[in-house]
């Protein structure tokens, strides 16, 4: 078996909850590898040769991992699975100050009835072009299969080859959180959710015929929740606009088989019982931090492989003492089946390298 058969295997085995010969650690992170490799985030955001390359030489820098999440990354992508304007260092803001989302109100609630009477894609397009900065994707999209490449030659599998998501992130972000929780899901909820069905309509189809080529489907693909949360949401609400439509994405990747990514920003404590509504050890459960990852094991760990999740303020703050400390204590409690080690969510910016190293070491240190 090759090097890179290998790592996959591991990832695989990991989510088939199988014993393997040690815990997986998969890296996860953009802006930290431009500071790693002394890359400018103006030069980074702009120029997608440097971006596949700071990204690559940054992950090798300081392991040799069994995936990766991210080999190529453009902030303005952000704007179409948030509706709103990314602000880019070097054009908007200083050559090395982290990008920002500058959330507005660009979506209304008439927007609704238009989706309704006209559809969705052409809407859609209209809004990415006229309100949230008209984002250009055509470098990513042009590098992205090099990337990929790049990384699979050097060994480094990819286990995110797409984000997807459901709709209540969209709008969610083009209505603002406030206009959004506290008006459209109280007011409108009946027109909320029609509006969700045809969206999901269209996303569903355009993600199949994306992933329709089994030469080029990926191993995983990121399925998204941000602000679609069980702690935002009360549970008759979090099934109904967000989990339902959560739960239509997985399947139809389980489908295709493809595995779905879980990455679940926030806090997911009062929603991991909704993951037994997927078939056993078939998705990847990432978690950040926010959701008590030991308590996460206790929910789910039967029935999910979970994955993270050392804390962002731990790698741009702590010792490498502590960070291995908390990789031991993971892998031996959350481990050594249906885990893989990683961040919680992406490494930060101002990660320590020393951290990184820890983290990506530890799990050659403490086996079974």
């Amino acid at each position: 078996m090759g090097r890179l058969e290998e790592k996959i295997g591991r990832i695989i085995g990991a989510v088939h909850m199988e014993q393997m010969d040690r815990v997986p650690f998969v890296s996860s992170g953009s802006a930290v590898n431009a500071a790693i490799t002394g890359v400018k985030l103006s030069d980074y955001c702009s120029n997608m040769e440097i971006n596949m390359e700071a990204n690559l030489k940054g992950v090798l820098s300081y392991s040799d991992p069994d995936a990766v999440q991210v080999t190529i990354f453009e902030p303005q992508a952000l704007s179409t699975l948030w509706l709103g304007k990314v602000e880019i260092p070097g054009r908007d803001l200083p050559d090395n100050e982290l990008w920002q989302m500058h959330e507005a109100e660009n979506v209304t609630q008439e927007d609704y009835d238009i989706i309704l009477e006209n559809g969705f894609g052409p809407w859609y397009q209209q809004v990415l072009a006229t309100r949230v900065g008209n984002p250009d994707l055509s470098n990513m999209m042009a590098y992205m299969g090099p990337s990929i490449g790049a990384f699979m030659q050097a060994g480094l599998p990819c286990v995110c080859g797409g984000n997807l998501y459901g709709p209540i992130e969209l709008f969610c972000g083009g209505r603002t959180l406030m206009n959004f929780f506290a008006e459209d899901l109280l007011e409108i909820p009946d027109k909320v959710e029609a509006v969700f069905d045809v969206v999901q309509e269209f996303n569903l189809a355009n993600w199949r015929q994306q992933y329709s080529d089994p030469a080029t489907r990926p191993i995983a693909v990121w399925v998204g929740g941000w602000r679609g949360t069980p702690d935002l949401l009360s549970p008759e609400m979090f099934r109904r606009f967000s989990w339902k439509y959560l739960r239509e994405v997985a399947e139809m990747c389980l489908e295709l088989g493809i595995i779905p990514l879980m990455h679940l920003d926030s806090d997911w404590t009062n929603g991991l019982d909704v993951f037994r509504d997927l078939p056993k050890a078939s998705c990847i459960l990432a978690l950040d931090g926010k959701t008590d990852i030991f308590n996460a094991k206790k929910v789910i760990g039967d029935h999910c492989c979970i994955m993270g999740d050392v804390p962002a303020q731990l790698l741009s703050f702590g010792t490498p003492e502590e960070v291995d400390a908390y990789c031991k204590r993971l892998i031996y409690e959350i481990g050594p089946t249906g885990f893989i080690l990683s961040s919680g969510c992406d490494a930060p910016y101002n990660s320590k390298f020393e951290n990184l190293k820890a983290m990506a070491e530890s799990v050659h240190k403490y086996k079974f």
